[in-house]
């Protein structure tokens, strides 16, 4: 099977792509493909630990679970360390990384490549 790399620019309580991006990595999982997702601006927020929405799926257990079935995330770290993020803080098995190493190889390691954005 293939390689699909997600990319989400989106905060986890902005709208819904994050939710649509672990949903899409998901189904991708399922029928066996390897998943990437590089989270970027907003989208780093995929990996916080501790998220607690009231009335919006919890896109931190979910992102969890996607990691426990394979699943490669990282996130960019200039944009973890301006929205106040620091190491230590992502779920277990997620990576603070590169958006110039690790971005680009997600690109290069992939067959096809999706990004949410606003």
């Amino acid at each position: 099977m293939g390689t699909l790399t997600i990319q989400i620019r989106s905060g986890t309580m902005m709208n819904m792509d994050t939710n649509v991006a672990v949903k899409l990595a998901k189904a991708a999982l399922d029928k066996g493909h390897n998943v990437k997702i590089f989270g970027y601006g907003e989208g780093v927020t995929l990996i916080k630990e501790g998220q607690d929405p009231k009335r919006f799926p919890n896109v931190g257990e979910l992102t969890a679970e996607l990691v426990a079935h394979g699943a490669e995330v990282i996130v960019c770290s200039t944009c973890t360390s301006a929205r106040g993020i620091k190491r230590g803080e992502e779920i277990k098995g997620t990576v603070i990384g590169s958006i110039t190493n690790d971005l680009s190889r997600f690109v290069s390691e992939s067959d096809r490549m999706v990004t949410l954005a606003r």
